[in-house]
Formats: structure tokens, sequence, C-alpha cells
């Protein structure tokens, strides 16, 4: 008969058996913690990935009404470097309404520069002509020009002519003329059309010449306006409006002439030789008014770009903090990740050794009972 296993054996067995057991469900635990751990480290990633592609919207700027800078014309750099060009008559008062007399002013010469005439005297010289005894040059009463005076041949011819003032008409003389810039360029000699034109009082002007500017015309009007008669307060009137743009900090440009040409149509009924003088005042205060307000316009659309700007700014920087949070985090979880894979391949290798230790001791007890069970037989056949 085989001996039965001692008490000591048994209780190691079981002992062993215990410790298997325990070992096989920590490693289980450990085992799908693991598993755990890379799922929720995976999805960490994913999300930390999407964050990492965002990208933000700028808000748009508002636009700034700010002057652009456009190329040079080349044509307007040669005309510096060019003489006087377009040489005229500019008659002035419009109309002669009565015999003129000796030294009557007429009107005055002007012509086209960017660098400005020189001032009279300097600025012309007659050098002859068809008429030139007709007129006499002096300093022109309604600006630093030289303008044309009425000489006694002028005053006789006219007289002779028997001149009708009851009906519109124009006589035409000619001079020959040549013009000086500021810079001293001189012009060609031209042969210019002095044209006078008559009528009786009160009767319109003829239309402006095509040489005549703007702010010259308007000029014009507003000491009409003031001094229908035309004494020397037309002329001092006249004198203070062309000097309007310079008293009032501003360029003879298309937008001051509209500007005070909208403030004179406005107010012509009002303007009086008496309070011209307060128009003029008026005009400028309201330009530098106009102008102020242009500023603080101007101010607060850059400012607004601004404050656009700095929070499309700030939304970019704190954009790429979240992405450098972002691809951080996703690779802590991938890190993470890893770790938990390998974890769960050494958990896996150790359940497979202890499947593989349990297999064993099957085995060894399968052949311990063979083992017993021939034994027994055996020995049952020799009793």
């Amino acid at each position: 008969m085989p001996s039965a296993p001692s008490v000591a054996t048994v209780k190691g067995s079981a002992a062993r058996e215990f410790l298997l057991k325990a070992a096989r469900g920590s490693a289980l635990v450990f085992a799908s913690v693991a598993f755990l751990a890379v799922v929720g480290s995976l999805v960490t990633a994913v999300i930390a990935q999407t964050g990492a592609l965002r990208s933000v919207r700028d808000r748009p700027v508002p636009p700034v009404s700010a002057p652009l800078t456009e190329s040079i014309a080349t044509e307007d750099v040669a005309a510096r470097l060019a003489p006087p060009t377009n040489i005229r008559f500019v008659q002035d008062p419009a109309v002669i309404s009565a015999q003129p007399y000796e030294g009557q002013a007429l009107g005055y010469l002007d012509a086209s520069t960017p660098n400005k005439l020189a001032p009279f005297p300097d600025d012309f010289d007659i050098l002859g002509g068809a008429h030139a005894n007709l007129f006499a040059l002096d300093r022109y009463p309604g600006a630093n020009r030289t303008g044309l005076r009425a000489s006694a041949a002028l005053v006789q011819a006219l007289n002779a002519a028997a001149a009708n003032f009851t009906q519109p008409s124009q006589k035409q003389y000619q001079l020959r003329v040549v013009a000086r810039d500021a810079f001293g360029q001189v012009s060609a000699p031209a042969d210019i059309v002095i044209t006078l034109s008559f009528g009786p009082p009160g009767a319109a002007a003829p239309a402006v010449p095509g040489g005549v500017t703007p702010l010259q015309a308007l000029a014009r009007e507003i000491a009409r306006t003031a001094d229908p008669t035309q004494t020397e307060v037309y002329f001092e009137t006249l004198r203070q409006a062309l000097q309007t743009p310079r008293r009032c900090g501003a360029e003879e440009t298309d937008v001051f002439i509209g500007e005070y040409q909208r403030a004179f149509e406005s107010l012509r009924s009002q303007i009086t030789r008496d309070n011209v003088g307060l128009f003029f005042r008026g005009v400028c205060d309201a330009w530098a008014a106009a102008s102020a307000r242009a500023d603080e316009r101007l101010a607060r659309e850059r400012a607004a770009a601004a404050d656009v700007i700095a929070s499309n700014r700030a939304a970019r920087a704190k954009l790429a903090a979240e992405k450098r949070a972002a691809e951080t985090t996703r690779n802590l979880a991938l890190g993470a990740a890893a770790i938990g894979v390998l974890a769960f391949l050494l958990i896996a290798l150790a359940i497979a050794f202890l499947a593989m230790e349990r297999h064993s001791k099957a085995m060894r007890e399968a052949v311990a009972a063979i083992a017993r069970q021939n034994q027994t037989s055996n020995l049952e056949e020799q009793g």
C-alpha cells in the first residue's frame, strides 16, 4: 500500500495553491488596470490632439480713413522745372459800366506755374504788342500781382470809338508778355489778347475764362456780393477772399474751395460790406472745427483698429499656449499609454508563467496518480 501524504505536504500544497490563485487574481486586476490606463491615455491623447489642431479666426480690422500713399507722378516733378505757361489777362471788375478814366484798374495778369509767380513787380514784363501804349503797369489792388491800368491813350481811343455802355460789348487788344516764377524761370514771349467787357450797371459778367482758378472766381463773387458798386471795398474784400485759405491754415484744394463755396452760397443773402470780414473768420473757424472733428474721427478709427489688432494678437497668443499645453498633454498621454502597454504585456507574461506552473502541477499530479495506481496494481498482483 502506498503511504498517505503527510499533513505537512498537504498544507504546503494548499498554501502553494492559494498563492497561485492570489497571484493570478492580482495579475488580472493589474492587467485590467493597465488596459484601462492604456485606453484612457489614448482617449486623452486624441482629445489633446484635437485641441492642438484648433485655429482662431481673427476679427476683421475696421478700416482707417488714412490717405493712401501713391506713386509720384513724374510729370508733377517736371512741371517744377518748367517756366510759367498759359499767360492771360483777368478783367476785374468783370464789366466796365462807365467811361474809364486814366489810371483806372482794369484787371491783372496771371499765369500757370506750380512754383508760384514772382512778387510784383518781377512777375510780368510787357515786351510790346500792337496796343502796348494803351496800358500802364501797376500793382493790382486785390493781390500782389502786376495789373493793367487805363492809360490816357486808351481813354482817348474809347472816347473816339464812342464806346457803348448801354449794351454788353467787348473790345480786344494785343500785348506781348513774359512771365517769371518765384525761382526766376522766365517764360517764352507770349502774344495775349486783352479782352475788355463793357455794359450797363448790373450786367451779367461774361463766363469765367478757363485759366481763372476756382478760388479766384469765388473771391470775385464774394467781393461783388459785399460791394456791388465796386468801390475800394470791393478790392479789399477780393484780397481777403483770396487770402482766406492761407489764413485758415488750409491748402487751396478742391475740398477746401468746395466747403468755402458751400458756406458762401448758404450765407450769400446775409453778407454785406460791414460783415464780410466776419464771414471770412467764420469760414476759418468752421474749417478748424471740421478739421478737428476729422482728426478725432481718424484717431477713433485708429484706436478701434489697434484694439482689434491687439485682441487678435492676444487670441492668437492664447491659442498658441493652449496648443502647447495640448501637445504636452498628448505626449504625456502617449507616454502613459506606452507604459500601460508595457505593464500589460509584463503582467500577461506573468499570468502565462502562472498558467504554465498550474499546468505543470496538474501534469505532476496526474503522473503521480498514475504511478500510484500502477504501484497499487503491482502490489495486488504480487499479493
